[in-house]
């Protein structure tokens, strides 16, 4: 794990020069105390950026508060700009969000309560999920071990969402159903997202709508944030070729503040595979 640390804004560059040159008047100085040859104690912010980045397990995340936690664990302002992460099982492209107000857990009990977020006057997001994200995590991960589904596979449009499986269905006789969905994708709780306004293709005339009902609902929603550290409130969703980015109504945007930078570290395994595609 990785984490970097600086402040940005105006004056962020004199800083940092004058950083440096306290660095470098220091390291021509002997070492007068033991303290000097200790590890450097870990700040609030950092241990802030290490639990994000334990709770999404991105790629790369970039956080900026206005203030360290207080000792109540109130930070004033937040932005979170998190790319590959995943949320609840299902990995999402890109989030970024901006919340004010945040009150976590106090950092006395960080050592022996998990951390985690006890009120928050207000929050803005936007996820950007792709036909990766919901084919290889979402779709697997809850249809996967279900014998009733089988390959089945979603295509995003700016038209909307095509979808395509095969529903395996037992009543008086076995049915394999080749069924693909045409629809749109709604809001519902501002937090999940449902297949809506669908029509479906079926490749027998004489299947019972009941049992298309029922295929469908076992695969609402297809996506649930309702157990997201942060209560999102989500309103909009705009769709692309191979992707779609869900909205709350205002766009989160960076600040001036103390910027916190986490990049996983990548496997030496990976780095020879990397090294190989190219």
């Amino acid at each position: 794990m990785r984490l970097f640390s600086c402040f940005t804004g105006r004056g962020s560059m004199l800083r940092r020069l004058i950083a440096i040159v306290i660095v470098v008047q220091a390291s021509c100085l002997p070492v007068s105390t033991p303290a000097c040859a200790g590890t450097v104690e870990e700040s609030r912010g950092e241990r802030l950026m290490r639990f994000f980045a334990e709770e999404f397990k991105p790629e790369r995340a970039r956080m900026i508060i206005e203030n360290e936690p207080n000792d109540d664990g109130l930070v004033r302002e937040i932005y979170l700009d998190v790319e590959g992460c995943d949320i609840g099982g299902v990995r999402i492209e890109s989030l970024i969000l901006r919340a004010i107000g945040v009150t976590f857990t106090p950092p006395s009990e960080w050592d022996e309560t998990p951390l985690d977020v006890v009120e928050m006057l207000n929050v803005n997001a936007t996820a950007r999920i792709t036909d990766r994200d919901l084919n290889e995590n979402l779709l697997q991960k809850q249809f996967g071990d279900d014998d009733e589904w089988h390959n089945l596979q979603m295509r995003i449009t700016p038209e909307g969402v095509y979808a395509r499986g095969n529903y395996h269905v037992r009543v008086l006789f076995t049915l394999d159903i080749l069924i693909e969905i045409f629809s749109k994708f709604k809001i519902v709780d501002m937090q999940q997202v449902w297949l809506d306004d669908y029509t479906l293709r079926v490749n027998r005339v004489d299947v019972p709508s009941f049992i298309t009902d029922k295929a469908v609902s076992q695969i609402q929603p297809l996506l649930d944030l309702g157990k997201f550290i942060f209560p999102l409130r989500l309103s909009s969703i705009a769709f692309e070729d191979g992707s779609m980015t869900i909205a709350s109504r205002v766009e989160p945007e960076p600040f001036e503040g103390i910027e916190y930078e986490y990049e996983k570290e990548t496997a030496p395994d990976d780095e020879e595979e990397d090294n190989e595609e190219e």
